[in-house]
């Protein structure tokens, strides 16, 4: 079956010449997706009919947003591969820079970190992760970028790319959702194991039944972005605030950039606590589970029940309404 290929990547220059000598190398046609092609939408596009586009080779823009993009063209169905530049690939997960510096206000796409989450995204969502210009970096750094990408995405096929053809001549799976690829959803599955590794990489589940108090969880986030318990790359996973109790919130981070950000009326059926698997550089499980357990509720807290959360300092960015369900304090 023929699939259409999507190339994608932050690093433009590097990305755009890779498509260009994919399509070349396929004989097939090569379209350019920009962020203005797409109709922005909360909910996945319908698959659209087959067109001459499924048998191209599809550059997709810094800022296209990949999870629509690649839905629209067949989900699991498209070929996905990510163009990593190795001079740079840890620094573009640690940029704290935007995707577009002059996005509107509520445009994503100006976020802090907005950048290091498309690059993070893009490794996620692959198929295949295709190095250029290993040859210029330490064999040492290339296997901890290889082992981090792995890591992050573990259904990838991993390639130091030599040609396109090459690249793409190994099988590579596209079973399931696209989303299911995600390093962080195979950790808190049960189901994480990378396909390369490396002694400085790690992945690890972080698991608590009690709310975070939030005052201590913004201490808790600058204490692990100083590095307190290594080098935190990537995490996500679901949380729960004390402070605002009923809702099940979404926790995202990558370099150094957070969003922590309400997913709706939590039912009880995700747990109690949190849920987050961590992804990063001489990490410290110990470490990090001390620091984070400090962030969580004290027994005395816990016992007063959410009527007296309501009154905890509450540093983090304010949420849109959201309906709660709040637990009766007698329960």
């Amino acid at each position: 079956m023929t699939r259409t290929t999507a190339i994608m990547g932050v690093c433009a220059p590097e990305r755009r010449s890779y498509a260009e000598r994919t399509a070349a190398a396929l004989g097939r046609p090569l379209h350019l997706l920009r962020f203005a092609d797409l109709r922005t939408s909360h909910a996945l596009p319908h698959p659209r009919p087959r067109t001459a586009e499924d048998n191209a080779v599809v550059d997709f823009g810094n800022d296209v947003d990949l999870i629509h993009a690649l839905a629209a063209r067949g989900g699991a169905e498209v070929e996905a591969v990510c163009v990593v530049d190795a001079r740079h690939m840890i620094g573009d997960l640690l940029d704290d820079a935007p995707l577009v510096a002059s996005a509107r206000a509520g445009d994503t796409r100006g976020d802090v970190g907005a950048r290091a989450r498309q690059a993070a995204l893009a490794l996620e969502l692959a198929t295949r992760i295709v190095w250029i210009n290993w040859d210029l970096v330490p064999t040492a750094a290339l296997a901890v970028q290889m082992a981090l990408a792995s890591h992050l995405n573990p259904t990838a096929v991993v390639r130091l790319s030599r040609d396109p053809l090459s690249d793409l001549q190994s099988p590579a799976e596209h079973d399931g959702e696209i989303l299911e690829r995600a390093g962080w959803v195979r950790a808190l599955n049960g189901e994480h194991d990378p396909y390369m590794r490396d002694n400085r990489v790690m992945t690890l589940r972080y698991e608590q039944v009690r709310p975070f108090h939030p005052g201590r969880l913004s201490t808790a986030l600058d204490r692990l972005d100083a590095g307190a318990a290594g080098r935190l790359v990537r995490s996500a996973g679901f949380c729960r605030l004390a402070s605002r109790p009923g809702i099940l919130a979404r926790w995202e981070h990558v370099g150094s950039a957070m969003w922590i950000e309400p997913l709706g009326a939590d039912d009880g059926r995700m747990g109690l606590g949190q849920e987050i698997a961590f992804t990063g550089l001489d990490l410290s499980a110990p470490k990090l589970a001390h620091v984070l357990d400090e962030a969580a509720l004290t027994d005395d807290e816990l016992a007063a029940g959410p009527a007296s959360w309501l009154a905890f300092d509450d540093p983090l960015p304010a949420w849109p309404a959201v309906e709660s369900s709040i637990p009766d304090a007698t329960d």
